[in-house]
C-alpha cells in the first residue's frame, strides 16, 4: 500500500499546463505493467502488478527527420526501478508506435534495459497500452 500511495504522489508532482497535449492510460509489459502518465514528450509510468516506476523522454521520429510519415514512430531514453523479487535500477531505450484514434491513442514500444544495481543485467523488454488524451 505504501508503494501505491508513493506512486500516486509521485504523479501528482508532474507538472501540468493548459496547453500541453497529456495523456493517462494503462499498459501490459515487461517487466511491470500499471499506469502510464504522458506530459508531451515526457512519460511517468507506475507498476501495479510487479512494482516500479520509469521516466522517460520520447524523440519523435517524423520531427527527429524532417519526415512527416514518421510521426507515428518515436524513441525513448530514460529510467526505471523495478521491485520484484530483486531491486532493479537501470536505464532504458527503445523505439515504438502510436497509433491516435480521436481521443484515444494506441501504442507499442520494444527495447533494451540496462540494469547496474544488485547485478548487471540486459533485458529486452516490451509494453503495449492505450491512453486517453486530453
Amino acid at each position: 500500500m505504501k508503494k501505491l500511495l508513493v506512486g500516486l504522489a509521485l504523479i501528482a508532482a508532474v507538472p501540468f499546463s493548459a496547453h500541453a497535449s497529456k495523456g493517462i492510460g494503462v499498459f501490459l509489459g515487461s517487466p511491470m505493467s500499471g499506469i502510464q502518465y504522458k506530459h508531451d514528450d515526457l512519460r511517468f509510468s507506475l507498476g501495479v502488478e510487479k512494482f516500479g516506476v520509469a521516466f522517460d523522454k520520447t524523440f519523435n521520429m517524423g520531427t527527429l527527420t524532417d519526415n512527416r510519415k514518421l510521426d507515428s514512430l518515436y524513441t525513448f531514453v530514460g529510467a526505471q526501478y523495478v521491485d520484484h523479487h530483486k531491486k532493479k535500477v537501470g536505464v532504458r531505450s527503445g523505439v515504438g508506435f502510436q497509433l491516435p484514434i480521436n481521443s484515444f491513442e494506441l501504442y507499442g514500444e520494444l527495447g533494451p534495459s540496462l540494469y547496474v544495481v544488485e547485478e548487471v543485467d540486459l533485458d529486452l523488454e516490451a509494453a503495449l497500452g492505450f491512453r486517453i488524451r486530453f
